[in-house]
C-alpha cells in the first residue's frame, strides 16, 4: 500500500480515562471502524478536500512557528510542498467524539514526514513523546497515547510508571455472549476544560483519595479480567466502575444521558462509561445480552453503535 493510501484507525480507551492521570492502568485499542489517510485533491477540488486542507495548512503554521521543536522531529519542507500540492486528509473519524479523530491526523503526519520511522516495543515510550508534542498543537496538553494507538494500530495496555505493552487481545469468548456498544450523544466533547476541571479537583484530598483507593482499583479489575477473558469478574467490575464515574464525574455526563445510565445500572442489563474524556461524543456500553439491550435503546430512539470483535484491534 502507498504511502497516499494507507490507513490510519481511530481508537477506544476501553479502561484509563483520567485515572490514567494519576498512575493506573489502562487500555487503548484501534477502533477500526473509523478510519482515515492522506490524499491530494482530485481536480473537482470539493468543499471537503479544500476544508480539510486548509485546517492542515493551518496546523502546519503552528509546526512552523514551532520550528525550534518540530525541525527535529518532522520533515517540515517536505509537508509545506505537498500541502501546496494539495493533501488532504480523507477521514470518517468523527471529530470531538473520544475517538481519536487529532491522533490519527498525527500518526499519519509522523509516519509519513516523521525523521524515526520504526516501531517496536523497544522505542514505545520515545515515539509516543513525539507523537504528544505533535497532539499538543489540538488540545494545549497530550499524553500521546491515541495517536501511538493510530500508528502501531495495536491494543496498548499502560502500566505502573507509564511503561507501554503491546497487546494482543483474544476475545472470541468475550463476543459469544456479551457485547460492546457506543451511545452517540450527538454532540461534541472538548477534552481540555474537562481534564483541566478534574485536575483541579484533584487537589482536594478527598476527592483524590476516592480516584487512588476506588476507581483506580477498579479501573485495573476492569483492564485484568477482560483481558483474561473472565466474563462474571469483569461484569461485577465493570458495574462497579459505571457507577463510580455516575456518582463522581456527573458534570462528564451529558444531561440527556444521564437518566439512561441510571436505568442501566439499576436495571443490571448494561452498564455505560465515559468514552475518553466525556462531556459530549459517545458513551461506551457493555452488556451481557445485546439483543435485549437493542430493543430497549431502539424503544427510547437511542442512537447506537454495535461493536463488534474484529474491530477492536
Amino acid at each position: 500500500m502507498n504511502k497516499e493510501c494507507e490507513l490510519f484507525h481511530g481508537k477506544l480507551l476501553l479502561f484509563g480515562e483520567y485515572s490514567v492521570l494519576l498512575g493506573s492502568m489502562a487500555l487503548s485499542i484501534p477502533f477500526k471502524m473509523f478510519k482515515a489517510n492522506f490524499a491530494f485533491m482530485s481536480s473537482n477540488k470539493s468543499e471537503t478536500e479544500k476544508k480539510s486542507n486548509s485546517e492542515l495548512k493551518k496546523y502546519f503554521r503552528y509546526l512552523l512557528s514551532n520550528s525550534d521543536v518540530f525541525d527535529s522531529i518532522l520533515n517540515l519542507s517536505d509537508l509545506e510542498n505537498d500541502l501546496k500540492s494539495g493533501l488532504f486528509f480523507d477521514s470518517s473519524i468523527p471529530i470531538s467524539y473520544g475517538v481519536g479523530s487529532s491522533g490519527a491526523l498525527c500518526a499519519a503526519i509522523y509516519k509519513r514526514y516523521g525523521n524515526m520511522k520504526e516501531c517496536n516495543e523497544a522505542n514505545l515510550t520515545d515515539l509516543k513523546q513525539s507523537l504528544s508534542m505533535l497532539e499538543s498543537g489540538f488540545h494545549g496538553k497530550s499524553s500521546g497515547l491515541d495517536p501511538l494507538i493510530s500508528y502501531v494500530n495495536k491494543p496498548i495496555l499502560v502500566s505502573g510508571n507509564d511503561k507501554l505493552e503491546l497487546v494482543n487481545l483474544q476475545l472470541d469468548n468475550f463476543f459469544e455472549n456479551a457485547a460492546v456498544f457506543l451511545i452517540d450523544t450527538q454532540q461534541k466533547g472538548d477534552t481540555a476544560p474537562l481534564v483541566n476541571n478534574f485536575l483541579l479537583k484533584c487537589e482536594s484530598i478527598d476527592f483524590r483519595n476516592k480516584i487512588v483507593e476506588q476507581l483506580i482499583p477498579v479501573t485495573q479489575q476492569c483492564i485484568n479480567s477482560f483481558c483474561n477473558n473472565d466474563i462474571d469478574s469483569f461484569f461485577e467490575s465493570i458495574q462497579s466502575l459505571s457507577s463510580f464515574q455516575y456518582q463522581n464525574f456527573t458534570n462528564k455526563i451529558p444531561h440527556a444521558y444521564r437518566t439512561l445510565w441510571k436505568t442501566g445500572l439499576d436495571s443490571n442489563k448494561f452498564w455505560l462509561k465515559l468514552c475518553g474524556s466525556g462531556g459530549g461524543g459517545y458513551l461506551l456500553g457493555f452488556t451481557r445480552n445485546m439483543k435485549e439491550t437493542e430493543k430497549f435503546l431502539s424503544k427510547m430512539e437511542f442512537s447506537y453503535l454495535r461493536i463488534t470483535s474484529t474491530s477492536m484491534g
